[in-house]
């Protein structure tokens, strides 16, 4: 799994478990961040592949290189665990955004940024991409609010790029930037599971999903053909076939 924002994500994961050792067992804090990182790296290849009642700590503690002891040392059970990944497979996305968006001011070109990344990184990551889709598993746990809020944060960055637009004049102002930034976001996950993308590069997919968020597709305030002859007619509020 590629992950380019190790640096930071040592820093914030330390900080954000609470279920990490004391500093009585000598290891340094950037040990400790990284051995946590290790472990929620092995977390989401297994729970991204299995169901999780069929992912087995032992499994995931051998592929973290630690004991199963350690493993149960910063997360308490295998519930938190999975939630925690789930938190993860958030932070790490929003970072490497955030890293992609330094230096880029015009929204038109930050939202293509921020668009194109997403795509990118989670085509390179897919383990913690299809964590997104297990959002509903375990609700109950207390830390699932907390994934909850990471990942609204996330889509407030895309509704934040869009308001930038609509005060500078690129966007409509009569959208409401924080549905937009939502449906756009979903867009990304559908498209990435559909097999016509398949295969496709982060460039071509996120293009084509820009293109038909920001264009539509109908062509601005032309008329629709009327129905040929013996043809069908288009329901209501449809356009015929073929136009």
């Amino acid at each position: 799994m590629e992950v380019s924002t190790q640096e930071s994500l040592d820093k914030q994961t330390i900080a954000s478990e609470p279920n990490a050792p004391e500093s009585s067992t000598g290891e340094s804090p950037l040990c400790k961040a990284r051995k946590q990182q290790m472990i929620l790296e092995a977390a989401a290849r297994a729970f991204a592949g299995q169901d999780f009642h069929k992912v087995r700590t032992d499994d995931i503690a051998a592929a973290a290189g630690v004991g199963k002891g350690t493993l149960f040392r910063y997360f308490a059970s295998k519930e938190e665990l999975f939630v925690a990944t789930m938190v993860y497979s958030v932070e790490v996305a929003s970072a490497e955004m955030d890293r992609a968006l330094a230096g880029i001011y015009g929204p038109r070109e930050r939202l293509e940024t921020a668009c194109r990344h997403l795509v990118h990184f989670y085509q390179n990551n897919e383990c913690l991409f299809h964590l997104l889709h297990h959002e509903k598993t375990l609700h109950d746990q207390p830390r699932h609010c907390e994934f909850h809020a990471r990942l609204n944060q996330q889509r407030e960055k895309i509704a934040q790029i869009l308001r930038d637009g609509q005060a500078a004049g690129c966007f409509r102002n009569k959208v409401d930037a924080a549905v937009a930034g939502r449906l756009l976001f979903g867009m990304m996950r559908t498209a990435m599971r559909m097999p016509e993308f398949k295969g496709r590069s982060s460039d071509e997919i996120s293009g084509a999903l820009l293109d038909l968020f920001l264009r539509g597709a109908g062509k601005g305030h032309a008329h629709c053909r009327p129905a040929a002859a013996g043809s069908a007619a288009a329901p209501a509020g449809e356009a015929p076939p073929g136009t």
